[in-house]
């Protein structure tokens, strides 16, 4: 009896499970690819090159996706099994909560072992690869407009003429540069050679430029100063890279042992020691707290009755952007407070846990929660208000 009733509620959950899944994925992805829409335009993507970046995007949209799903899943699962009166007769068999619990904890448990794989696999992989491949169309573009007898427009505030370009060796004779990076103190460069290094690691595109002079004019002073060899460095950010922090290690890039080892060679305390550690538990905090919301999806479906409209579905959404709130608040605070960062940012799963083992406390007595009590109150008071509203705007 127990292998069939947990097989059957299992494949009940599955099917909603995918359907969330599936909903939030396109919800998050346009969130994300909105941004994108003047990276994918300048560079030109094309099709095969859009859908690498759209799946190397798809471990980040998960790890927040398969939590939110996953809590849905049961929600859904058991709201329905509580209109078709499927939840009284078990009940009426002598199958309560408890009985119920472990096919709960079996999918909680892996759904949070999707999360932990997409954490710890996917998640480094996808940030590498989305970096290679931004590093490969923002070479490609600047090659492209680099060319003999003309001004490129492939690099960001800087202005290229080439005289002739070597296809062998991709050196330059007879070389222009106007610099506007700093709108303040313009240069123009003049060079007899030059040629174009690439850095992935860093993520730096250097012209190296050989005998020639610097020229830089502000208000009416000008000078002029020769050099041997003279280079300009231009960072390339990748789509959603932070300014401050381009060019330097990225956790997210990282595996949990590479950041064991990266935060070992910094200085406690310090930002980067601190951001490392962020990175590392928040990995490990997301699968936990995949499986406790997912268990805390039961007493919240459990509270319908048959023929009332279902209040699991939109408490559960209530409760679950809490969860990322305060997940996000912790986060930005870690470092800040008199706390280690691994008593912070497991903070939410703890306080979560803790609650999720009073509602199912008072669920399986089938009593009731002040707390949840206000909070439906609170949202159908507001669904009155806009009820209300609607009715006045109807003529």
């Amino acid at each position: 009896m127990p292998l069939l009733l947990y097989s059957y509620l299992i494949t009940e959950a599955l099917a909603p499970f995918f359907a969330s899944l599936l909903i939030l994925t396109a919800i998050l992805f346009l969130g994300r690819i909105l941004p994108l829409f003047d990276f994918i335009i300048n560079f030109g993507i094309s099709l095969p090159d859009f859908i690498r970046l759209c799946a190397y995007m798809l471990p980040n949209l998960f790890l927040f996706a398969v939590p939110m799903a996953s809590m849905l899943g049961v929600i859904l699962c058991f709201t329905r099994m509580g209109n078709d009166n499927e939840l009284i007769a078990l009940k009426g068999a002598g199958i309560g909560l408890y009985r119920m619990l472990p096919a709960v904890i079996i999918f909680a448990l892996c759904t949070s072992l999707l999360t932990g794989y997409f954490s710890a696999a996917l998640l480094p992989g996808g940030a590498v690869a989305m970096k290679k491949l931004f590093f490969q169309l923002a070479k490609e573009r600047i090659d492209r407009g680099l060319q003999e007898k003309k001004f490129s427009e492939g690099l960001p505030d800087v202005v290229v003429y080439i005289d002739e370009s070597d296809p062998g060796s991709g050196k330059w004779q007879g070389v222009y540069v106007a610099d506007t990076r700093d709108k303040l103190n313009p240069l123009i460069v003049l060079a007899e050679k030059g040629q174009l290094q690439a850095d992935m690691d860093r993520m730096l595109i250097t012209l190296q430029f050989e005998h020639g002079s610097i020229h830089q004019s502000r208000e009416a002073l000008s000078q002029t100063m020769s050099f041997q060899t003279y280079s300009i460095n231009i960072p390339l950010l990748g789509p959603g890279a932070d300014e401050e922090t381009g060019g330097s290690a990225d956790t997210r890039e990282m595996t949990r042992q590479q950041i064991r080892e990266y935060v070992a060679k910094q200085d406690p305390g310090s930002r980067a020691s601190i951001a490392g550690l962020i990175e590392y538990h928040l990995r490990l905090v997301l699968p936990g707290g995949c499986f406790v919301l997912t268990i805390l999806g039961l007493p919240l479906a459990l509270r319908a009755r048959p023929g009332q409209r279902s209040i699991g579905l939109p408490l559960g959404l209530t409760i679950f952007i809490f969860y990322y709130v305060l997940l996000t608040t912790v986060k930005s605070l870690s470092g800040h407070i008199p706390v280690p960062v691994w008593v912070s940012m497991w903070t939410p799963n703890l306080l979560f846990g803790l609650f999720t083992l009073y509602v199912l406390r008072f669920a399986n007595r089938e009593s009731t929660i002040n707390l949840i009590d206000f909070m439906l109150k609170t949202m159908a008071a507001v669904q009155g208000l806009l009820a209300r509203a609607q009715k006045r705007k109807t003529p």
